[in-house]
């Protein structure tokens, strides 16, 4: 039971920043591999995932990741602006990052994930405050172009302990060892990835260049944090098979 409230809890993180797709096609590798297959054969067509489907859960969790359109996290309409989409949309996948980041690493034994969890929160959460602040001084009171949700609703329900109670504590107090940090790792790596390629978009496309100017930080910071990630990960991996 306790790999099953883990694997959900996870799967709440993972859509809280990005798309359903990319969050299901990444969950099964993330949970399986060497760091427990028990947990990743959870997270197949009779787990986790057949659950998130129905319900007020899963509806939940499809209205946060997409449009009633279906649009999916790094698509953007033609039809608006793109610097609101682009907002928006980012907006959300940081609120994800910081979320996963705060429940799964922040209590890490490894000095340097509770580093990168700390950098993750502090850079993320300032981005986000002046996407906000462009986005009523550029828009007003435009209407939200991605997810039925608002981005703040996922932090709030993991802050007012949705998350402790379902696992009862944080994953690393619940799992313990190296796999909530190797789960954290397969996940952000391919998170990240999903805010440079919007980013390396918005280079071309945004018509602020201060949006444009955050486009190219937000692509210099991840992809360094990508790089300590991938040397992070090997490590875990290397020191699980000895």
């Amino acid at each position: 039971m306790r790999y099953l409230a883990a694997g959900l809890a996870l799967t709440m993180l993972l859509v809280a920043g990005a798309g359903v797709t990319l969050a299901y096609s990444q969950t099964g590798s993330m949970m399986g591999g060497d760091v427990d297959d028990q947990s990743g054969s959870m997270m197949g067509d009779n787990g986790i995932g057949s659950m998130m489907g129905g319900g007020r859960m899963g509806s939940m969790m499809m209205n946060h990741a997409s449009t009633d359109e279906g649009q999916m996290m790094g698509s953007f309409d033609d039809e608006r602006p793109f610097d609101l989409q682009f907002i928006d949309q980012m907006i959300m996948h940081h609120e994800g990052a910081i979320v996963s980041s705060q429940h799964m690493i922040a209590d890490s034994e490894r000095t340097e994930l509770r580093e990168l969890a700390e950098n993750i929160q502090e850079s993320q959460s300032e981005q986000i405050e002046q996407m906000r602040e462009w986005r009523e001084e550029w828009y007003g009171n435009a209407e939200r172009t991605f997810g039925m949700m608002d981005p703040t609703q996922m932090e709030e329900m993991m802050s007012d302990g949705m998350m402790e109670e379902m696992m009862g504590g944080s994953m690393q107090g619940m799992m313990g060892g190296d796999m909530p940090d190797a789960m954290f790792l397969r996940m952000m790596i391919p998170h990240h990835q999903v805010a440079i390629d919007m980013s390396e978009r918005a280079l071309e496309e945004a018509d602020h260049p201060e949006l444009k100017e955050l486009a190219q930080k937000i692509i210099d910071e991840q992809s360094a944090e990508i790089e300590l990630m991938q040397g992070y990960l090997e490590e875990i991996e290397s020191s699980s098979r000895r």
